[in-house]
C-alpha cells in the first residue's frame, strides 16, 4: 500500500510540475489550470480508410426497332461501408466505428443519331452504379458506338455495323475436311468445325461399302463472339 501511495503522489507532483507550479510559493490553482489549458496537447489523428464493403446495382436497357432514341431513366442505388478508426493510446487502443455512404443515380441512354434495326433485332446495354462510379457496358450492340457521358446520361453515337456482323452477312467458309466432322476454313484464316449430321454408316456386308453423306460445301461465316464481364 505504501508503494502505491508513493506512486500516486509522484504522478500528482509531475502533473503540477508540467503545469508550471512553484512549490516554494503558495499554490496558485487558477494559474495552474490556465497554464495546463494553454499547453499543446497532441491528439492522435483519426484514420479514414477505404471502403470495406460496397454494393453494386446494375440494370439492363434494351432497344428494339420501334424504341425511341432516348431510354427511360432507371434508378440505381449503391452503399459503401467505411471503418473510421482512431488510436487513443494505451490502454484504450484503437476504436473503430462504421460509417455508411449512400449513392443514387437515375441513369439514361440516348442514341444521338437514328440507326437501322431490322424487325426482331434488339440492342442491350447495362448501366451499373458501384459506389460513386456510374458506368455503361455494351452487352449486345448492333453497331459500334462512341460513348460520351454527360452527368447521368450516356450519349451513344453509332459509327458502323460491327465488322464481325458485316462479314457474317457476306462471307462464306469452304469445306476442307469431310467425315464425322465438317471442317471449314474462312477467309480470315479461322476454322469452323461442325458435327456431320449424317456421319458414315458402316458397311452392312463385305460387298457394299460404307454409306457416306458428304458435308455441305460451304457455310456462312459465324465467328465465335465472347462477351466479357
Amino acid at each position: 500500500m505504501k508503494i502505491i501511495a508513493t506512486v500516486v503522489t509522484l504522478l500528482s507532483l509531475s502533473q503540477f510540475a508540467a503545469a508550471g507550479v512553484n512549490f516554494d510559493q503558495a499554490i496558485d490553482v487558477q494559474g495552474a489550470i490556465k497554464s495546463a489549458k494553454s499547453a499543446d496537447v497532441s491528439v492522435p489523428e483519426a484514420k479514414f480508410g477505404i471502403p470495406v464493403f460496397s454494393t453494386r446495382d446494375c440494370k439492363k436497357i434494351t432497344f428494339t426497332e420501334t424504341s425511341p432514341l432516348a431510354s427511360p431513366e432507371v434508378k440505381l442505388e449503391s452503399r459503401e461501408e467505411y471503418q473510421d478508426c482512431q488510436n487513443f493510446g494505451y490502454p484504450v487502443g484503437q476504436i473503430c466505428t462504421p460509417r455508411f455512404e449512400y449513392y443514387r443515380e437515375n441513369a439514361q441512354i440516348v442514341i444521338t443519331e437514328p440507326r437501322l434495326l431490322v424487325p426482331g433485332q434488339t440492342e442491350t446495354f447495362e448501366v451499373c452504379l458501384w459506389g460513386p462510379f456510374l458506368n455503361l457496358k455494351q452487352v449486345t450492340p448492333a453497331y459500334k458506338y462512341t460513348v460520351n457521358r454527360v452527368l447521368n446520361v450516356f450519349r451513344l453515337t453509332p459509327q458502323a455495323v460491327p465488322a464481325a456482323k458485316a462479314a457474317a452477312a457476306q462471307e462464306f467458309c469452304r469445306l476442307v475436311m469431310d467425315g464425322n466432322f465438317c471442317v471449314y476454313q474462312c477467309k480470315d484464316g479461322s476454322y469452323i468445325s461442325k458435327p456431320n449430321p449424317f456421319p458414315a454408316i458402316p458397311a452392312p456386308n463385305p460387298w457394299v461399302g460404307p454409306i457416306v453423306t458428304p458435308c455441305r460445301p460451304t457455310v456462312p461465316f459465324t465467328p465465335l463472339i465472347t462477351i466479357q464481364d
